[in-house]
């Protein structure tokens, strides 16, 4: 008897690491923006941008919900200014899992500059 207590309690200890490491996995799954952008950047290795600018938003994206349109140049990510910002900086600072917040600083034509959040959500299949 004192096996099969061992042997439960074993079993109950696989049980909570699998459902922790479970939980772990869906809550570091990719997070989704719905847009698409093209980068204008110097250098081979470790590029420096100068601009980004977002030349597709999906429909009903997170990106689209906030109003987001092909054409608007992306200034700021997560404070951090595009500009002279190193890409992989700048990439890993884009990466979200589902469920986290992105700030951008937006400009749109000469003059209007606004901020928003999009909260990654989860890639549609058919994107």
């Amino acid at each position: 008897m004192l096996l099969g207590v061992r042997v439960s309690r074993r079993r109950t200890l696989i049980a909570v690491a699998f459902c922790l490491l479970s939980a772990t996995l869906i809550a570091a799954e990719k997070g989704w923006f719905g847009l698409a952008i093209s980068v204008d950047a110097d250098g081979a290795l470790s590029p420096t941008l100068r601009s980004v600018t977002i030349t597709k938003v999906f429909s009903s994206s997170p990106a689209a919900l906030a109003g987001l349109v092909p054409g608007d140049t992306i200034l700021e990510v997560q404070g951090i200014v595009v500009a002279g910002a190193k890409a992989d900086v700048m990439k890993a600072a884009m990466q979200k899992s589902v469920g986290e917040t992105l700030r951008l600083k937006i400009q749109r034509g000469a003059t209007q500059i606004r901020e928003v959040s999009l909260i990654a959500v989860r890639k549609p299949p058919e994107q």
